[in-house]
């Protein structure tokens, strides 16, 4: 779009160019005359009698006009183009800025995100791995006690920290102690460690 009204400026300066080089010799011509011409010019007045004798209706070209009023025009409008071309590139600069802004706070918030997620994930595998030792612990105090005893235990505990305790016990410990268990806690149990190792697979 400047390509173009650059264009158009060259133009109206060319244009102006030429009709300032016409009027400079038509004004060579008026100011110099030639001889012939100031016959002429002697013969016309003295065959004038009146002013009376002038063509009334013949018009007459006003000298106020200016001659390059359509060029000056046309210049106006490309200027007024610009301006409100000039006008919408600042307004798109400062969208993208205010998009560039808030991507860049985007990316920030997800990376911020990410690292938190990353802690998150290091703290539940350290509870996780904090979790499986201390239900071997538990397995092993489970082993030593008598199988009545820690069925009785067992009983009382909750299914998810029974089945916990139940897998990480010899299978031999953990058969005896299943003789002493209630029916109901021993089928839930077994869902929970059933659950439990599904899981672990995935």
């Amino acid at each position: 779009m400047k390509r173009f009204v650059i264009a158009c400026q060259v133009v109206i300066v060319t244009l102006f160019i030429i009709k300032i080089y016409f009027l400079v010799d038509a004004m060579q011509v008026i100011t110099m005359p030639s001889l012939s011409s100031l016959e002429h010019m002697g013969q016309a007045i003295a065959q004038t009698t009146t002013p009376s004798s002038l063509p009334v209706n013949k018009a007459v070209k006003d000298v106020s006009e200016d001659p390059l009023q359509k060029e000056r025009d046309l210049f106006d409008i490309l200027q007024k183009k610009q301006k409100e071309l000039e006008a919408r590139e600042s307004l798109i600069k400062s969208e993208e800025q205010k998009i560039t802004a808030l991507k860049k706070e985007i990316v920030e918030k997800i990376d911020a995100l990410k690292l938190l997620e990353s802690q998150l994930n290091t703290r539940l595998d350290a509870d996780k791995s904090n979790d499986i030792k201390r239900l071997k612990e538990l397995a092993k105090v489970y082993e030593a006690t008598p199988p009545q005893k820690a069925a009785a235990m067992l009983e009382k505990l909750e299914v998810k920290t029974a089945a916990g305790i139940t897998i990480n016990m010899k299978r031999d410990r953990a058969g005896l102690i299943w003789g002493y268990l209630t029916p109901q806690k021993a089928v839930a149990i077994t869902n929970e460690i059933t659950r439990t190792t599904r899981l672990a697979a995935e």
